[in-house]
């Protein structure tokens, strides 16, 4: 297997998916391709514990929770956090709607979110509109703690948003909206779908209450999990109960007695895929390797790729310069974003397009992006 000298020297044949394909992959924001080490990672684990938990007895169940701890304590480390205050979850968006129902929503409450937020964001949001009759109010671009502030009422509950803008990737001053929803007695959860792995994230510093992350963007890890910070003191109750919400099995009896975790746990219902965790695990561990490090690459290649998109005259930048983060979001004069990514992907580009209202196309610019397929990239672009 190839092996790099250096956490931050990632190359395409490094991964399975990209080795020998002849694709530019540049959609790491979308989901990004996992390494060859974190695909033998999942393999392993899934040989150790597949089959019935208790085929073997005590040990294999053992081995499975073992493997949970394990991405607990990586993802944890990551945001800067100690692994009571994290849970396993599936991904960003089963965070966010474990966030948006911990509370106990009434008519005429409101929520505060952005009119750039994600679907993964906005639609549990509307899901209490539909509900619960909660007022969504909405915070234009660019957002600042002023203008979230300016929002929170009396029945103001929830912010809820990004941490990084996934139409432009643009960094919102998280720990300022933190301060001034706390101000106010208001939570605030974080979408970190597009930070975590892309941006140095230290989750308690932020001052959000709740913060939510997937494995399978930047991190490079599998899909289908995920973690979620919650802060030690935050006034949040789980949506989502079962036996491995409990502190202690022996607690529970059937006269409905039984004690929750008194950390993020709570948030955790039943059993995951061990070889999900084994993977996440991996992900995460090599992202906490390659330190701040990794982040300041990523975006020295978007500052590369900024640079030459914008020396083309019909080309339009979106993204904030510098760049703070591997979100390149850009504009082609005469062509819809939607055909500018098709047209590039025949041209064996893998960028995305953001649909209206923000019609950008967008690239991801990761450790494993060569200068070349950017400079080709740019190229590309001109072309159209």
């Amino acid at each position: 297997m190839n092996r790099s000298t250096s956490p931050l020297d990632l190359t395409r044949e490094m991964f399975p998916a990209l080795a020998g394909k002849g694709y530019a992959y540049l959609n790491s924001g979308g989901s990004g391709p996992s390494p060859r080490e974190v695909v033998e990672a999942m393999r392993e684990v899934d040989e150790l514990c597949s089959g019935p938990a208790y085929l073997e007895g005590a040990g294999l169940y053992a081995r499975q929770g073992e493997a949970a701890a394990r991405a607990r304590n990586a993802a944890a480390r990551l945001v800067g956090a100690p692994p009571e205050d994290v849970a396993l979850t599936q991904n960003t968006t089963h965070g966010m709607n474990l966030g948006t129902f911990s509370l106990d929503w009434e008519a005429g409450d409101e929520v505060i979110s952005t009119s750039t937020e994600h679907p993964g964001c906005l639609v549990p949001l509307y899901g209490l509109q539909s509900r619960y009759g909660v007022r969504v109010r909405l915070v234009p671009p660019p957002v600042t703690a002023e203008k979230v502030a300016a929002e929170i009422g009396p029945r103001t509950r929830l912010v809820s948003l990004s941490h990084v803008d996934w139409t432009t990737g643009e960094v919102l001053p998280l720990e300022e909206i933190s301060a001034a929803a706390r101000d106010r007695g208001v939570l605030t959860l974080v979408d970190g779908a597009q930070s975590v792995g892309n941006i140095p994230v230290d989750a308690p510093a932020t001052g959000a209450d709740m913060y939510a992350f997937t494995g399978h963007k930047w991190l490079l890890g599998p899909e289908g999990m995920g973690a979620f910070y919650v802060r030690p003191d935050c006034r949040a109750h789980s949506p989502n109960l079962g036996y491995a919400s409990l502190a202690d099995s022996a607690s529970f009896d059937y006269e409905g007695n039984f004690e929750l975790h008194r950390g993020a746990r709570r948030f955790e219902a039943s059993t995951t895929s061990p070889a999900l965790a084994g993977g996440f695990a991996k992900a995460a561990e090599a992202a906490i390797e390659r330190g701040a490090a990794g982040p300041v690459e990523i975006r020295s290649r978007a500052d590369l790729l900024m640079d030459r998109l914008s020396e083309l005259p019909k080309v339009g930048m979106v993204s904030p310069r510098p760049a703070q983060s591997g979100l390149v979001s850009f504009t082609v004069e005469g062509v819809e974003s939607k055909d500018a990514a098709a047209r590039l992907l025949e041209e064996k580009f893998v960028v995305r397009f953001v649909p209206d209202p923000h019609p950008y196309v967008r690239a991801s610019t990761h450790l494993f992006n060569e200068e070349e397929e950017l400079e080709a990239l740019a190229e590309a672009v001109g072309r159209l």
